[in-house]
C-alpha cells in the first residue's frame, strides 16, 4: 500500500489527484499556526504543494497553487468570521490564495527550466534555492499588496512555539520562512527523482548528502544558539493592565466604562502592593473610550489617578481628533506633567479603521461599509517614549507589530523593549488572539527586546529576547502583570541584515521569472529545431 501510493504521488498526472495534494498541502500549513499549533505541519504542507506542482505548466500550477492558499488561508484567518462574517473573511481568503497561486506558478515555470540546464550535482541546490527565494518573495507581496497588505501567517512565524523560532534573531521572520521553503524544495526534488534500484547504499546515501547537510543546518544548529535576554542597559519595572473591556469597534457600552475597567484593575493592584516602584504601567489600546486630549472630565480622571495613585508615568490607548484628522494613538501620561508625548498608529486596519476607495466599496457593501463611520489617519510621529531615568521604549498599536519595518524602526531609534498595546474584543475566543501573540513573541526574538503585549480581553503576555514567557495573562479576565523587564541596546543579526532578505527575495524572482520563461522558450525551441 505504501509504495503503490508514493508511487502515485511521484509519477501521477490526474489534475483531481494533484488537487487534493495541493489542497492537502494548504490544510497542512494552515495547522502550523496557533491555536492548532502543529509545528511539521508547514513541511509537510510545502513539500506536498511542490509535489503537485512537478512538471506542471504555470497555469495548471496557478490553479493548484490557488486552490492551496485558499485553503490555507480559509482556515488559518476563519478568525475574520467573528468580526465582519463570512463575507470579508472569504474575499481575504481568495485574495491571498491569488498571490499564493501565482508564486507558485512562478516556482512551477522556474523549477522546469532550471531542471533542463546542465547544473550537474548543484542542481538540486539551485532549483532548492530558486523555490525557497520565490516562496519568500510571495510573503514580501502578501505584506505589500493590497491596501499594504496582510503580514499574517507567515511561514516563519509557524515555529513560534519550537527551538526553530531562534532562527529569527539570525536571520528574520523571513529568513526562517526561507529556510523551511529551502529544506522542503530539497526533500520534494529527491523524492520526486529517486535513484533507480540496484544503485547501492553507498550512492544513495551520497545522493543524500545535500539533503541532509542542509537539514543539518536547519535543525540542528539553533540546538546550539544561545540567546541572551540579560538586562544590557538596566531594567524598568512594568505594570501591565487587562481591563477585561469590551472594546470593539462596534460594541455599546456606557460612556468611560472602559477607562473605568482598566482604573480598577490598576487600583486593585496598587493597593495589593504588587505595583511598588513601578516605573510604567501600560493599558492596551483603546483603553480610554473617552479622549483625555480633548475632554476634561476623563483628563481629570487620568491626571488624578496618574499624580495621586500610580506615581509613575502611564501608557494608554486612545482615539482622538486633531483638526480634521482622527488617529488611533497612544498618550504618555506623566506625573504632574499630564500628557507629554504620543504616537499615531502608521497603519490602520483597512476596513477596520478605514475604508479605501470608500466610493466604490461603499456601492458594494453600503450597509456594511457604513458601520465604519469615520477614517482614522495615518500617523506620521515616532513610537518613541521617553520614559524618566529608563530611556526609550517603543510602541506598536496592534497589528503594526506584523510589520517588519515598524519594529525596526523602533529600534533604529533606540527603543530598549518594545510595548504592543492591542484590541481583540472583536475577535472573541477565537485564534486570532493567540496568533497575534505569538508574532510578539517571535519579535522579541528577532529584536532582541523584551515585548510587553497587552490586550483588552488577551492574550496578554510579557516575552524575553529569548524568547521565554516571562508572564501571561488567562484571557477574559480583569488582571495585571508586573515584572522587571530587561531593557537592551544591542542590534540582533535580524534587526542588521535580516531585513533585507524579503525585498532581496522579491527582487531576485522579479528576475528570476522573465528569465526563466525566456529559457523555457529558448530550450522547447532547440527541441523542435532537433526535430
Amino acid at each position: 500500500m505504501i509504495p503503490t501510493t508514493l508511487n502515485w504521488l511521484r509519477h501521477s498526472n490526474s489534475l483531481w489527484g494533484r488537487t487534493l495534494v495541493a489542497t492537502i498541502g494548504g490544510l497542512c500549513i494552515a495547522i502550523t499556526f496557533p491555536a492548532f499549533n502543529f509545528a511539521p505541519g508547514i513541511f509537510i504542507g510545502i513539500f506536498f504543494i511542490l509535489l503537485s506542482i512537478r512538471q506542471a505548466g504555470f497555469f495548471q500550477a496557478f490553479l493548484l497553487g490557488t486552490l492551496a492558499g485558499i485553503a490555507y488561508y480559509g482556515l488559518v484567518l476563519k478568525w475574520l468570521t467573528t468580526y465582519l462574517g463570512p463575507i470579508p473573511w472569504a474575499a481575504l481568503s481568495i485574495v491571498e490564495g491569488l498571490i499564493f497561486g501565482l508564486a507558485i506558478a512562478v516556482i512551477a515555470v522556474v523549477w522546469k527550466w532550471l531542471a533542463q540546464l546542465n547544473l550537474g550535482s548543484f542542481k538540486p541546490l539551485v532549483i532548492s534555492f530558486a523555490i525557497a527565494t520565490i516562496y519568500t518573495a510571495r510573503e514580501y507581496a502578501a505584506g505589500q499588496f493590497p491596501f499594504g497588505g496582510l503580514p499574517w501567517a507567515r511561514g516563519g512565524l509557524s515555529q513560534a512555539d519550537t527551538y526553530l523560532s531562534k532562527w529569527a534573531w539570525a536571520v528574520d521572520i523571513s529568513g526562517l520562512t526561507w529556510l523551511i521553503a529551502m529544506i522542503c524544495g530539497m526533500a520534494a526534488i529527491k523524492f520526486i527523482a529517486p535513484l533507480p534500484p540496484g544503485s547501492g547504499l553507498v550512492l544513495r546515501i551520497r545522493s543524500w548528502l545535500p539533503t541532509f547537510g542542509v537539514g543539518i543546518v536547519v535543525f540542528v544548529l539553533p540546538l546550539a544558539l544561545v540567546l541572551d535576554a540579560s538586562p544590557t542597559s538596566g531594567t524598568i519595572r512594568v505594570a501591565a493592565v487587562q481591563g477585561n473591556a469590551n472594546a470593539g469597534l462596534f460594541a455599546i457600552n456606557p460612556p468611560g466604562s472602559i477607562m473605568d475597567k482598566h482604573l480598577a484593575v490598576a487600583r486593585e493592584l496598587i493597593s495589593s502592593g504588587k505595583a511598588k516602584g513601578v516605573e510604567l504601567m501600560v493599558w492596551p489600546e483603546n483603553s480610554a473610550d473617552l479622549d483625555p486630549v480633548t475632554m476634561s472630565a476623563p483628563k481629570a480622571k487620568i491626571t488624578d489617578f496618574v499624580n495621586n495613585e500610580l506615581k509613575a508615568p502611564l501608557l494608554f490607548g486612545n482615539k482622538t481628533f486633531r483638526g480634521t484628522d482622527y488617529f488611533n494613538e497612544v498618550d504618555l501620561w506623566l506625573p504632574d506633567k499630564g500628557l507629554t508625548d504620543w504616537y499615531d498608529k502608521k497603519r490602520p486596519v483597512p476596513f477596520g479603521e478605514y475604508v479605501p476607495n470608500r466610493s466604490f466599496f461603499m456601492s458594494l457593501a453600503p450597509e456594511m461599509i457604513g458601520l465604519i463611520g469615520w477614517d482614522m489617519s495615518f500617523g506620521k510621529r515616532d513610537g518613541i517614549f521617553q520614559i524618566p531615568n529608563k530611556g526609550a521604549v517603543g510602541s506598536l498599536i496592534c497589528f503594526e507589530v506584523t510589520i517588519d519595518e515598524l519594529s525596526y524602526d523602533l529600534v533604529d531609534s533606540g527603543a530598549k523593549a518594545i510595548m504592543v498595546q492591542t484590541n481583540s474584543s472583536d475577535f472573541g475566543r477565537s485564534e486570532q488572539g493567540v496568533q497575534l501573540a505569538a508574532v510578539s513573541r517571535m519579535r522579541a526574538i528577532e529584536t532582541g527586546r523584551t515585548v510587553v503585549s497587552i490586550s483588552t480581553v488577551g492574550v496578554s503576555g510579557i516575552y524575553y529576547p529569548d524568547g521565554s514567557i516571562q508572564d501571561e495573562l488567562p484571557t477574559f479576565t480583569p488582571d495585571a502583570m508586573v515584572a522587571d523587564i530587561p531593557l537592551r541596546s544591542e542590534i540582533t543579526p535580524a534587526v542588521a541584515y535580516g531585513r533585507y532578505i524579503e525585498p532581496t527575495s522579491f527582487a531576485i524572482t522579479l528576475l528570476l521569472f522573465p528569465t526563466a520563461v525566456i529559457g523555457n522558450w529558448i530550450l522547447r525551441r532547440r527541441r523542435k529545431t532537433q526535430v
